[in-house]
């Protein structure tokens, strides 16, 4: 089922700037995982935000086209998480703990404490933060911040959960988990993932979008978009080399790679970036 439909859409973010999105026709159907590449400043992080609707708070901003949203399976509007790529800004200092601080969209909610708390529990057994539960957000770093923004998201209970380049301050091990609670949560909604490194596009995608001054050039699975054709709108060589790569055998039938081959992938992706 079509959960957002985007209907030639198109964004401008003031009226004379050339438009960040131009002509969007996408369908995002539920308990889908899609992944949208391209190259720095191509409309991934805005096309996140129009579908989150942020862009209906920007009065400054032009936009003509159609976003339709479906309601939830409860008849209610359509929830939707999102953690941006400044997640910085999603926290709120204001909270004294890291568990009080998840805990936030479950009160905005107006959900029973029960139910709170054992959304919160959840959430951080998911993330694997229980060492954080009692620190105070201000001592957290960049990373660990990072995870409790997610964890937030994911306490809500989004139909819809919306990451802006979620790997940025990750280390290996951390982007392995990561890897592994969305291949998990996959199952239980729909995600809209704006990232540029592979890695999670082998791991949890069902389509790649290949987006391009503003433009989707591609669509359809990996194995089909990743190519000559696309090449140029996609960061490499990390793409081209260490995709091929993997699609030549090193993925298991089950489409989920072992813990060894992920920690080696993520080696050999920073030796080729490294050699750019």
């Amino acid at each position: 089922m079509t959960i957002v439909s985007l209907k030639d859409f198109s964004l401008s973010y003031t009226k004379d700037s050339p438009p960040a999105l131009h002509r969007i026709d996408l369908d995002l159907n539920s308990g889908e995982s899609v992944i949208v590449s391209g190259l720095s400043g191509s409309g991934k992080s805005t096309l996140c935000l129009a579908v989150a609707g942020f862009t209906e708070t920007f009065p400054a901003m032009t936009v003509s086209g159609q976003i339709i949203r479906s309601e939830s399976a409860d008849g209610k509007p359509l929830r939707v998480g999102i953690v941006l790529q400044n997640f910085y800004s999603q926290v709120t200092y204001l909270r004294s703990t890291v568990m009080e601080e998840i805990a936030f969209p479950c009160e905005n909610l107006g959900l029973p404490r029960a139910e709170t708390a054992r959304r919160v529990s959840d959430a951080i057994a998911r993330i694997r933060i229980g060492h954080l539960a009692q620190r105070s957000p201000l001592e957290l770093s960049g990373g660990e911040k990072q995870k409790v923004v997610l964890a937030a998201a994911i306490a809500g209970k989004p139909d819809l959960l919306i990451l802006d380049e979620p790997l940025s301050q990750l280390d290996p091990e951390s982007t392995s988990y990561l890897g592994e609670v969305l291949s998990e949560l996959k199952q239980e909604l729909a995600l809209l993932i704006a990232e540029n490194d592979p890695y999670l596009t082998l791991k949890v995608a069902d389509r790649l979008v290949v987006l391009s001054e503003g433009k989707i050039v591609a669509d359809g699975s990996p194995e089909t978009v990743i190519g000559p054709s696309t090449a140029s709108c996609l960061d490499l060589p990390a793409w081209t080399k260490c995709v091929a790569k993997a699609y030549e055998g090193s993925v298991a039938d089950d489409n989920r790679m072992t813990r060894q081959y992920e920690l080696n992938y993520r080696k050999a992706l920073s030796l080729l970036r490294g050699s750019e």
